[in-house]
């Protein structure tokens, strides 16, 4: 952007000299300010010198370092020179008031480059992805496989009765009552007060769950129990559906056998998942990343979710659509704002600066949060 500079010249233009010389001069008044210098123009200027006339004047005689920065010889009679001097002078304001002008506008344009590239980076982990039509309940009966498929188990005793029983902590009572407003059963005390156990016994509720969920069971251990049940009623038992990214199943699978926690020493955030079948978990890996690891102890295997990316994915688009229900929700809201501090280096600030008490109120609320499976 080129700083109009037309005053100057013709005011210089006025003055009655013999030769006449452009020059460039950059515009040191931008050095300090924090702008690409791509943004930078020069500014031309007319400066008279080599004037042969008459050699009375001295550079040295004037201050302000004339000389030095616009390269302006004094090689010019006493009365051009008060001349010029003058011309110089009065064109300051003008050149002061352009330079004012384009700094104004280089600010204006490096705060909208500033803001258009925040909104690329926190926008850059959105899918471009159109979304299956599904009603609410669909999309409920798919995190209801989930759900089951984690902590649920389809019985059939000796004496021919079949039910559908789900145990879960305490705090996850949210969860096992939406299953009962839609199919019935009973939520009772399991195993001391840690721990509740939903049960549906009676045939009317559990056919009608079965019918809901017979197609998107994943786990082989659910589907042969629900094999015996649908044989007792003449069902058939359907192949299970394959998983697409925003199949409501990881979100009850993650309410059930998942975690989200995260680690201060490293910066990041964990989305897990533990199961036995590792079939299960290379399904998760095809669509959403992350790796699985074996837990030999446990003898299980674990999805591991950590890098920034795929988190961010999983965060903004996959339970954007399919919400967990339990408490889980909460951590998984709380994400963004995570690395939101961490760019912020609040984890590193002073305990009494804004920051650092920002980060030490979201580390409290964070670990209010109690994760089942740590």
């Amino acid at each position: 952007y080129f700083i109009n500079s037309s005053l100057i010249k013709l005011s210089l233009l006025t003055q009655q000299t013999i030769c006449r010389e452009v020059k460039e001069f950059i515009q040191f008044i931008l050095l300090d300010t924090p702008i690409l210098w791509n943004k930078f123009s020069s500014v031309k200027i007319l400066v008279t010198y080599d004037n042969p006339q008459v050699t009375k004047a001295q550079s040295g005689n004037f201050k302000l370092r004339i000389k030095e920065f616009f390269k302006l010889s004094m090689l010019v009679g006493i009365s051009e020179a008060i001349c010029l001097l003058s011309t110089f002078i009065i064109s300051i304001p003008y050149y002061f008031i352009y330079s004012l002008q384009n700094l104004i506008f280089l600010c204006k344009e490096s705060i909208n480059d500033i803001k258009n590239n925040d909104e690329i980076d926190t926008q850059i982990y959105i899918k471009n992805i159109n979304l299956p039509k599904k009603d609410t309940d669909e999309r409920f009966y798919e995190w209801l496989a989930g759900f089951i498929d984690g902590d649920g188990c389809f019985l059939l005793t000796k004496k021919g009765y079949a039910s559908l029983e789900i145990v879960t902590q305490l705090r996850d009572k949210k969860c096992l009552y939406l299953i009962k407003q839609k199919f019935g059963g009973s939520v009772k005390l399991y195993s001391g007060n840690n721990y509740l156990r939903y049960r549906l016994h009676h045939k009317e509720g559990l056919l009608n769950l079965i019918d809901k969920v017979n197609d998107l069971l994943q786990n082989p251990t659910r589907i042969l129990q629900l094999g015996r049940i649908c044989e007792k009623y003449n069902l058939i038992l359907k192949d299970p559906k394959p998983l697409t990214y925003y199949n409501g199943w990881l979100a009850g699978f993650i309410d059930t056998d998942g975690s989200i926690y995260l680690n201060e020493a490293s910066g990041q955030i964990f989305i897990t998942a533990t199961q036995k079948n590792r079939f299960i978990l290379e399904a998760l890996v095809e669509l959403y990343g992350g790796t699985i690891y074996p837990m030999v102890k446990q003898g299980a295997f674990k999805w591991t979710c950590f890098k920034k990316k795929e988190v961010l994915s999983l965060v903004n688009n996959y339970f954007k659509i399919n919400p967990c229900r339990s408490e889980k929700m909460v951590r998984i809201n709380m994400v963004d704002k995570f690395y939101e501090l961490r760019k912020l280096h609040a984890h590193k600030s002073s305990v009494n600066s804004v920051l650092g008490k920002a980060w030490k109120h979201y580390l409290v609320k964070w670990n209010s949060i109690i994760s089942s499976k740590l």
